[in-house]
């Protein structure tokens, strides 16, 4: 199959597979490093912890200052073979804004550490450590991010799926292991994050020397595009209120409760999350290809990529919540016991999840096609519904209460998006070939229901594994039942060019 040949859903088939293949373990490994944080350190390290991760993350948004995506947009948008020398000039621009604003975060995030402890968490002194050190990483998670995302804007996911879903979490993974076993349970929630920052940043500019020779050291040398930050600056606000809405319920948590609670909260955030997972592995091929189509005024074909993979998102989507919904109980006994009693807020915020990753497209849509501004909107009201909801709820509700206000704020900010995209462009998501997905996820639903019943007694792991493999090839079976379409057959095809190069690169 030549490479020039490839149909828009051959194409998205082609590098959505490479993502899952690496996101898929990428997922694992994270979601196993949790697990066994959860149970080697307990519930309040887990949830200083989550603490951690949460403002590191949002401090990590605001150092970008979004060149992470404005440079990807950019690069899209240009010729690799006769615009060479700009884009070397676009990357060098880019990581010198980054890396200057990461280094005046990190040290605002120090000097505030202290005070976020005392009197926003009254947490102890342990949780000033983790920001402190998390805060010394964030200059190299930037260089990293900004680096792998112009990779991608050659349309090669492959390097950053290697870099943020592979290198990543199995650094991780063994850092939590190594760290625990050979120093302290305190060092373990302190050290991992920055070691795979540095280790990574590394490989992301090993690799981005080798696709267009951007040589980091140069980097100071270069002069500040202002046409990229200007429109990278409202993407910054829109990545940092997107992402308030995914981590802002845990800071709450944290500031109305205690580092238990958010403990408690983590491996269900982490759980429910899985299913953005599939936004994210498709967005990141769809992005490029729909900027590229919308720059052509070609709009039959972003109709066409919009509504194909907004039904591969679905039919990812639906066996996923099945599961969740069925054994919610199972998959939080593999964090220990004491996780039990939230099994309920784990089905509740998959739900949310589940909504803002079908229609979550649409954000991406808006973005690539110029209207950055007017999605920044949709996240803040989103995100000012989230505060308020968070407000009221978690005094009352406790973890019920957030997980109620990000799902009313995810359900919200993607209607608000699909309304957009329809109004705006005249393109919308739906067809009637989605109902085959929603078929076959009913009848697995029935069978599994029947089969719940034989199988829950077992050991967690075991019942586990069975209703996976079950859900898996009862769904898979009524789907083909159903009968593929010529996009789904095109996406099968792609899988097997992937094979076909793997087995040639072996030989």
């Amino acid at each position: 199959m030549d490479k020039q040949h490839f149909t828009p859903a051959q194409k998205i088939g082609k590098e959505s597979v490479i993502s899952f293949v690496g996101m898929g373990y990428g997922q694992f490994l994270r979601y196993f490093s949790t697990i066994i944080l959860a149970r080697l350190v307990g519930v309040s390290y887990l949830g200083m912890y989550s603490l951690g991760t949460s403002i590191t993350t949002l401090a990590s948004v605001l150092a970008k200052a979004g060149m992470d995506v404005g440079l990807m947009r950019s690069i899209s948008g240009k010729d690799l073979g006769l615009e060479r020398n700009q884009l070397r000039q676009d990357i060098y621009s880019s990581l010198k804004i980054g890396i200057l604003f990461s280094l005046l975060v990190m040290i605002i995030l120090i000097c505030s550490s202290g005070w976020l402890v005392e009197n926003v968490f009254r947490a102890s002194s342990l949780l000033r450590n983790v920001l402190i050190v998390n805060a010394v990483a964030i200059p190299f998670i930037t260089l990293n991010m900004i680096s792998i995302h112009a990779t991608q804007g050659f349309q090669l996911l492959k390097y950053k799926i290697f870099i943020e879903y592979i290198l990543n979490p199995t650094i991780l993974l063994l850092s939590v292991i190594l760290i625990y076993y050979t120093l302290s349970a305190e060092l373990v929630i302190i050290l991992p994050l920055i070691v795979a920052s540095i280790i990574c940043s590394i490989f992301s500019s090993m690799i981005l020397k080798k696709i267009i020779n951007v040589d980091i050291f140069k980097t100071w040398k270069a002069k500040m595009d202002t046409e990229i930050l200007l429109f990278s600056l409202p993407i910054m606000f829109t990545v940092i209120l997107g992402t308030m809405l995914h981590w802002l319920d845990i800071i709450m948590l944290g500031y109305f409760t205690n580092t238990e609670t958010v403990g408690l909260y983590h491996p269900i955030i982490r759980t429910a999350g899985m299913q953005n997972t599939i936004l994210i592995a498709f967005s990141g091929i769809f992005a490029p290809m729909f900027s590229k189509y919308f720059a052509q005024s070609d709009r039959q074909k972003m109709q066409h990529i919009y509504r194909i993979v907004t039904r591969w998102i679905l039919t990812m989507i639906v066996p996923i919540f099945i599961f969740i919904l069925l054994f919610s109980k199972k998959i939080m006994l593999l964090f220990g016991a004491e996780f039990l009693p939230v099994a309920d807020v784990l089905i509740l915020l998959t739900v949310g999840t589940s909504i803002f990753a079908l229609f979550g497209i649409s954000g991406s849509i808006l973005v690539v096609s110029g209207y950055q501004k007017l999605n920044l909107v949709n996240t803040l009201l989103a995100t000012i519904l989230n505060i308020i909801l968070n407000i009221v709820l978690i005094p009352k509700y406790g973890l019920a209460g957030a997980a109620w206000a990000t799902v009313i704020s995810l359900t919200f900010i993607a209607i608000l998006r699909l309304i957009e995209t329809q109004l705006i462009l005249r393109i919308n998501p739906f067809y009637y070939k989605d109902i085959k997905s929603i078929i076959a996820g009913l009848i697995t639903f029935g069978i599994m229901i029947y089969i719940k019943q034989y199988i829950t007694h077992f050991h967690t792991v075991i019942t586990i594994i069975l209703a996976v493999t079950s859900i898996a090839l009862i769904y898979l079976l009524m789907i083909m039942v159903l009968k593929l379409d010529e996009d789904d057959k095109d996406f099968l095809r792609s899988i097997t060019f992937l094979k076909s190069k793997i087995i040639k690169s072996r030989n």
